[in-house]
């Protein structure tokens, strides 16, 4: 029937302009994908390239003896069988502990270093760092970990510190600088990352996205951004059927298996 055909044709075409117009975010699993497995560790990152995401997000500290190592909080308290912070225990004890998973029950998963996460996703995805402190020459260590596993084409780091991405800035690292932020004020300048900090494209004209929260989301902001060439992320983001009505360029998901 020409009528049929016609309307085929045509709901194909949309179909098509709609897919090309308007891609779908980049999926970033929160955590190394923190829904699927014991969070920040490589079963973890192994599901979530699994499930399709486009890249893992993961949290990186420095150990006593300068070691990056992959890990969300200041102590090991709350989810490993030791005690203490990051920054006071060296690399050899904080890779004897054993992780617990959600419920408390210790697990076989240990505490890697940066370098054994990227020579393990060996640019399968992408992989977001999260600088989590600054000092003690982490930006210097993260970048010489980055180059000797070959992974400036699929790397990128984000933190709420400006004193971190501006010295990645200061070292011309090879690879985008993302900058996490809570909300922005209403009215001012100013956002919320932790402290108060004035905002302007002008002070981070070298940063490449701006990751804001979910719930705090700027739509105007987010549009001046866009507009401006940078990308905006969001982060702290559930299920698709929960989550975004505006049009970003990657969500920051512990179930990036749903958004797949």
């Amino acid at each position: 029937m020409p009528g049929r055909r016609f309307i085929t044709l045509f709901l194909a075409f949309f179909s098509f302009s709609v897919g090309w117009c308007a891609s779908p975010p980049s999926v970033i699993a929160h955590r190394g994908g923190a829904a699927l497995g014991v969070e920040n560790t490589l079963s973890c990152i192994e599901a979530a390239i699994v499930a399709g995401a486009d890249a893992v997000e993961i949290d990186v500290r420095l150990t006593k003896d300068g070691c990056p190592v992959v890990f969300h909080d200041a102590k090991v308290n709350a989810t490993t069988n030791g005690r203490g912070k990051i920054s006071d225990l060296s690399l050899a004890y904080v890779q004897s502990l054993q992780i617990y998973d959600k419920k408390g029950v210790p697990t076989r998963e240990t505490i890697p270093t940066l370098q054994q996460v990227l020579s393990f996703v060996n640019g399968r995805c992408g992989v977001l760092i999260e600088v989590k402190e600054a000092g003690r020459g982490i930006e210097e260590r993260i970048l010489n970990d980055v180059l000797a596993c070959n992974a400036t084409e699929w790397v990128s780091v984000q933190s709420f510190s400006d004193d971190v991405l501006f010295r990645f800035h200061e070292l011309n690292v090879p690879f985008p600088l993302e900058k996490l932020i809570v909300f922005k004020v209403p009215l001012l300048p100013l956002v919320a990352d932790g402290t108060l900090r004035n905002f302007s494209l002008d002070k981070y004209h070298f940063i490449s996205s701006f990751n804001f929260k979910q719930s705090f989301f700027p739509s105007r902001l987010a549009a001046k951004l866009r507009k401006a060439g940078k990308q905006v992320k969001v982060w702290a983001v559930d299920a698709p059927s929960s989550s975004i009505e505006f049009d970003v360029d990657g969500v920051i998901t512990d179930t990036p298996h749903l958004w797949r």
